[in-house]
Formats: C-alpha cells, sequence, structure tokens
C-alpha cells in the first residue's frame, strides 16, 4: 500500500473516531445532568476524546509532511528545468542576434556551437521528463515490465556502444568482465540497460581522467530453470561520504562538495534505478569511500529463456510491420501521408522529410487524413505518419476507418504513431486501432529514418 493510500485510511480512521467521540460526549452530558456524576463525566470524557485528539494530531503531521515533500519536490522541479530553459533561451536568442553574421567564417563557427549546446541542453530536458515519468509510475506500481527472452552479450554490447567514447573521451578506461554460463535469459532488457547507463554516466561524471571504469556481470544457478544475475560497477572516482551513501537513493539526492562542483544532473537516476530494481524482485547496493571511488551492486533473479530470441526478424522495435509488395532497393520515392495538427511539427517534419528524399503530403487531422487516403489512388501512399490526439477525429479512430476501407492498400499501409502519449496504455491503444509501430515525440530524426529506410529499401541513403 503506498503512502497516499496509508494517509488516506488514517484520516478517515481519525474522522471515524472523532464522530464517535463527539456522539459519546453529548451522551456522558445527558448522563452527567441526569446523574450528576462529575467523576464519572471527567473519566469517560478522557477515555474517549484524548485518542481522538491523539490521532488528529497525527493525521495532522503526515499532511504537513505530505505538504512540505511535495513543495520541496516542485521547488526541486523549478529549478531542475527551469536552469537548461534559461540556457535554451540566452542561446537561440545570441543566434537571432547573429543570424546575418553567419557568412563569416568565425561567426558561423559560433552558431553552430550554440546549436550544438542547444541540442544537449533540449535532450538533457527529456531525459529530465522521462525520468519524472518513470518515477511517478514506478512509485504507484503501475510499471509494466516487459519480460522476454535476451542475449545478454547483445544487451552488454549495446551498453559498451552508448557508454564507451562518451567515457573513453573522457580519458578514462572503461571494460566489461562477463563470466556467463547461461547466455540467454527472460527479462526486461530495456530497464536493465537503463539501469546500467544511469550507473556507469555516473560512474563517466565523477571519475577523473586517468581513472577506470569496470562493469563486471556474473550469475549463479539458483534452480533448473533460473539463475541470479549480478551486475557490478566498480570505479575509481572521487567516491562519496557515508552519509550521503545512506540517502543517494531518495528524490533529488545530491552531494555537495568541491570535488563534484560543476557536475550537472538531476538526482533522479539513482532513485528511478532502485525502484526498477525492485519492481524486478532485485536489490541494489552500494559501497564508497570519499576519494576511493564507489561500487555499485545490482542482483536480480531472472528465468532461463527456453529459446533465444529471433533478432533478425524484428523490423520494428515496438510493434510488428506488416507484409508489403515493396521489397528493400525497389529504389521508389516513398510517398507519406502526415497527419498532425499542430503546425510547427508539421513544418519540421516536413522539411525533414523533403530534404531527405520523400514525398510527403500533409493532413491537419484523422478525419482529413481518412478523406486523402480515400481520395488517393492504391498504393499512391507508402506509409501514413499518424498523429494520435488531434482535433475533429483522432488518431486512434482515423486508423479504424482507414483499416475498415475496402481497397486493397487499406489493410496493409504501414501506419505509425507520431505521439507525445507515451505510456504503455496509449501505445496498447495505438496498436488496437491498427497501427504497426510507435514513435515518441520528440521523435529521434535518426530513428525515423531508419523505419522510413526500410520501408523504401534505401538503408544505405539515411545512414
Amino acid at each position: 500500500m503506498n503512502k497516499e493510500s496509508k494517509m488516506i485510511r488514517m484520516i478517515l480512521f481519525g474522522l471515524s473516531v472523532t464522530s464517535f467521540s463527539i456522539a459519546a460526549g453529548v451522551y456522558i452530558w445527558q448522563l452527567y445532568k441526569t446523574a450528576s456524576s462529575m467523576p464519572v463525566f471527567i473519566m469517560l470524557s478522557v477515555f474517549l476524546i484524548f485518542p481522538a485528539m491523539m490521532i488528529s494530531h497525527q493525521n495532522s503531521k503526515i499532511v504537513e509532511e505530505k505538504a512540505k515533500a511535495q513543495s520541496e519536490f516542485l521547488s526541486n522541479m523549478s529549478h531542475e528545468i527551469r536552469t537548461p530553459l534559461n540556457g535554451l533561451i540566452g542561446l537561440n536568442h545570441m543566434m537571432m542576434l547573429n543570424i546575418d553574421k553567419v557568412e563569416q567564417e568565425q561567426q558561423k563557427e559560433q552558431v553552430k556551437d550554440w546549436i550544438q549546446k542547444s541540442y544537449g541542453t533540449a535532450n538533457y530536458l527529456l531525459s529530465l521528463v522521462n525520468d519524472v515519468l518513470d518515477v511517478s509510475k514506478l512509485q504507484a506500481g503501475k510499471v509494466d515490465l516487459v519480460m522476454e527472452p535476451v542475449m545478454l552479450e547483445t544487451m552488454l554490447d549495446a551498453v559498451w556502444s552508448m557508454q564507451h567514447d562518451n567515457i573513453v573521451n573522457r580519458g578514462v578506461e572503461f571494460r566489461i568482465e562477463k563470466e556467463i554460463s547461461i547466455p540467454c535469459i527472460e527479462t526486461d532488457g530495456t530497464r536493465i540497460k537503463q539501469v546500467l547507463m544511469n550507473i556507469i554516466g555516473n560512474a563517466a561524471k565523477f571519475t577523473p581522467a586517468g581513472g577506470r571504469i569496470t562493469l563486471s556481470v556474473s550469475q549463479r544457478r539458483t534452480d533448473k530453470t533460473h539463475v541470479e544475475m549480478q551486475y557490478r560497477c566498480e570505479d575509481t572516482g572521487i567516491g562519496m561520504s557515508e552519509e550521503f551513501v545512506e540517502k543517494i537513493f531518495e528524490l533529488f539526492s545530491q552531494e555537495q562538495n568541491p570535488a563534484s562542483q560543476g557536475v550537472k544532473g538531476t538526482g533522479l537516476g539513482m532513485p528511478l534505478s532502485r525502484l526498477i530494481v525492485e519492481s524486478m524482485g532485485g536489490k541494489i547496493h552500494v559501497e564508497s569511500k570519499v576519494g576511493r571511488g564507489s561500487i555499485f551492486t545490482v542482483v536480480i533473479p531472472s528465468a532461463i529463456a527456453e529459446a533465444a530470441p529471433d533478432y533478425g526478424n524484428r523490423m520494428s522495435q515496438n510493434g510488428v510491420w506488416p507484409e508489403t509488395k515493396k521489397k528493400p532497393g525497389s529504389g521508389k520515392t516513398i510517398r507519406i501521408l502526415l497527419a498532425e495538427d499542430n503546425e510547427l511539427n508539421s513544418e519540421i517534419l516536413l522539411e525533414i522529410l523533403t530534404e531527405r528524399g520523400f514525398r510527403a503530403v500533409h493532413a491537419e487531422n484523422g478525419q482529413e487524413a481518412v478523406q486523402k487516403f480515400k481520395e488517393s489512388a492504391p498504393g499512391e501512399f507508402d506509409i501514413i505518419l499518424m498523429d494520435m490526439q488531434m482535433p475533429v477525429m483522432d488518431g486512434c479512430s482515423a486508423s479504424k476507418e482507414i483499416r475498415k476501407l475496402n481497397r486493397p492498400d487499406a489493410k496493409n499501409i504501414p501506419i505509425f504513431a507520431c505521439t507525445a502519449n507515451t505510456f504503455k496504455e496509449d501505445r496498447d491503444r495505438a496498436m488496437e486501432s491498427g497501427m504497426n509501430d510507435f514513435l515518441s515525440k520528440p521523435i529521434d530524426v535518426n530513428i525515423l529514418l531508419e523505419k522510413l529506410a526500410f520501408i523504401s529499401g534505401r538503408q544505405d541513403s539515411y545512414t
């Protein structure tokens, strides 16, 4: 039971006891008037009313603590969001002031630098929003784990690829050591990678040049069908004080010391990692000494997979793409129907698609998308990019209408959801409506182009 539920039950209980005490008090007063028994009146009053007063006081304290926690959370969030936003606004202002000077080589390089910083700041804000949403869902017990066969070597290779350049460019050695006898397990590979990325990313931030980060992965067989996975990340960084180690898994906790000044973080990575690990039935533990580095150990029980995943046949990360008559390498210019009601988002996507050689037709809402598809010749459109939340007709309703049309391409045309609704229930709703894949906003252009490249058969053109 979460804290909010407990608090509500305590308050209701307190109100019930208080109501009972008032009723009892009225009865005792009547008794006093008739029996004139002052001692009995006082004793019964104290006996019945005092517990209600204690419960009321305890409930008030709980409400005050919750209000204080909410206030601190909002204050921290305001700081974490406004600081990078201030940077973004400032960078945009400087670019606008200097836009007419970009012909000068020196100024062109300066504007490129500002754009790069703006892009990095925007990605930081996106990761912050994602972490906050993840923490909220995990705390509410609403996380949906996707347990499926995962090849450990493949998962660890992905972690290596994502972190290697970041660490090595800091002048830090990075290695992964493996003792794996069972190569394939049933687990949520995405969530485990998220935890490892948080831990290794922190190690990279706080390990100076010349240091070392080692991820050791081992497993212990617990029975015929299960193993216990251990992921151990050890660094030679600045370490942490004993006091901070005790609260490292609290929201927004960040140690303030001279060695960590200038290192940017949200204080959400470690709390989020603990919630993920515990939701998978595991444990996370940290050991650290100031100036001597840190060791994070994650232990997660996992089932042994009955069969290895067939990565080669997975054409889509989030859904299943339909069979189409187009084959990779056909060389045909791909025609896209884009359903997007936001003017700025549609302008950006249309520009990106056109610049990459695609032909795109814009629909301002779901109803217009259905109408444009109806009016097109069979096979004229190769793919539909469908926003989910639009006026007149939403994306899910539009997808259902298209799938019901009596024409040969209505059942097979790939439909991708492009939406800011990113929870599992949103994905499920998109798939149930007849969509084939899911692209969350802000859209990662590289992922979008990779998926479109498969449809067009021109993978080499967009790398």
